[in-house]
C-alpha cells in the first residue's frame, strides 16, 4: 500500500524594512535627523518623515515604518530635561547684520582691516602626547643604562601669561605683541587685563597702522572704560545727590526732596544733554 508523505509548510522568514535598506540609506536617515537639530528645530516624527520623503536619494517611508527604523538606529524618544530652546537675541542679529554690511563696505573701499584679541597661556602647559622609551622600566633601570625616564611633567599650571596681538590679512603686526604675567589667579583670564594696560598698548600701535584703517575688536569691558562714573541703581541716594549737585543741576523742586528713582531719571536726562 502506497501512502503520500506530506512535508510541513516552511515558513518564510520575514525580512524587516530595516534589513532591506543599506548602510548608505541608514547614514542618510541619521544625517537628515541631525540636520533638523542643526537648524535649532525639534525633530518630530512628522518633520523627519517630510524631509526623508522629500529627499530623492532616500527611500519613501510610511510614518509607522519610519518610526521603527529610527528606533533601530538607536534614536530614543525621551523626556527633555529642560523645556527650553536655544534662541538668538534680536539685538545680536541686528548687530551681526550691521557688522557684515560695514565690513563689506570697508573691503570694497580698499581700507586695511585689523583684528585684535587676547588669550592666555599657563607657563606649565604642555603637549598631551610625547615619545616614551618603553625599554626603560624604572629610574634604577635608566641609571644603569645611562638613560633617562623622559621629560618630567610640570608640577602645576604655573604663572598665567596674558597675550594680546593685532593683525590683518598680511599677518601679525610687527611690534604689536603684548605679553605679560597676570597678577590675578582667577578662573577668567579677562581679569588679568585692565583698561590702563590696554590703553597704553593701544596708543603705541596706532601710529604703526595704515592710514584710515579699521580695527575690529569684541566688547571686552577693558576696551571701553568710562572716564567718569555715572550713578546707577546701586548707588546710595546721598551719592547720587552729591553727583547731581557737582554737575550744577538746577530743578524747581529741591533735589533733596526727590526720591531715588526721580534722581536717577534726572541723571539720565542730564547725561544725554551734556
Amino acid at each position: 500500500m502506497t501512502k503520500t508523505v506530506s512535508f510541513p509548510n516552511r515558513r518564510r522568514l520575514k525580512v524587516s524594512l530595516f534589513e532591506k535598506i543599506d548602510d548608505l540609506d541608514r547614514t542618510g536617515l541619521r544625517r537628515t535627523i541631525h540636520a533638523v537639530w542643526l537648524k535649532r528645530e525639534l525633530p518630530t516624527i512628522d518633520r523627519i518623515l517630510f524631509d526623508v520623503n522629500a529627499d530623492p536619494s532616500l527611500p519613501n517611508f510610511k510614518r509607522t515604518s519610519l518610526y521603527r527604523v529610527i528606533k533601530k538606529l538607536d534614536f530614543v524618544f525621551e523626556k527633555r530635561k529642560r523645556c527650553s530652546m536655544l534662541t538668538e537675541r534680536e539685538d545680536l542679529i541686528v548687530w551681526r547684520r550691521n557688522y557684515l554690511y560695514d565690513i563689506r563696505k570697508y573691503r570694497a573701499e580698499g581700507r586695511s582691516i585689523y583684528y585684535l584679541d587676547e588669550t592666555w597661556l599657563n607657563a606649565g602647559d604642555c603637549v598631551d602626547r610625547v615619545w616614551k622609551d618603553n625599554t626603560v622600566l624604572s629610574k634604577h633601570d635608566a641609571f644603569n643604562k645611562g638613560l633617562t625616564t623622559g621629560l618630567p611633567n610640570p608640577s602645576g599650571k604655573g604663572k598665567r601669561l596674558i597675550v594680546l596681538h593685532i593683525g590683518s590679512k598680511n599677518g601679525f603686526l610687527p611690534g604689536g605683541l603684548l605679553c605679560f604675567i597676570s597678577k590675578k589667579n582667577t578662573g577668567d583670564y579677562h581679569d588679568g587685563m585692565n583698561g590702563d594696560n590696554f590703553k597704553e598698548w593701544f596708543e603705541s600701535i596706532i601710529p604703526v597702522l595704515d592710514p584710515n584703517s579699521i580695527i575690529v575688536m569684541d566688547n571686552a569691558p577693558y576696551y571701553s572704560v568710562e572716564q567718569e562714573k555715572y550713578p546707577n541703581s546701586s548707588w546710595k541716594k546721598a551719592d547720587i545727590l552729591e553727583w547731581l549737585i557737582s554737575r550744577d543741576v538746577v530743578r524747581e523742586r529741591p533735589l533733596s526732596s526727590l526720591l531715588k528713582p526721580e534722581l536717577l531719571a534726572i541723571k539720565k536726562k542730564n547725561a544725554t544733554t551734556t
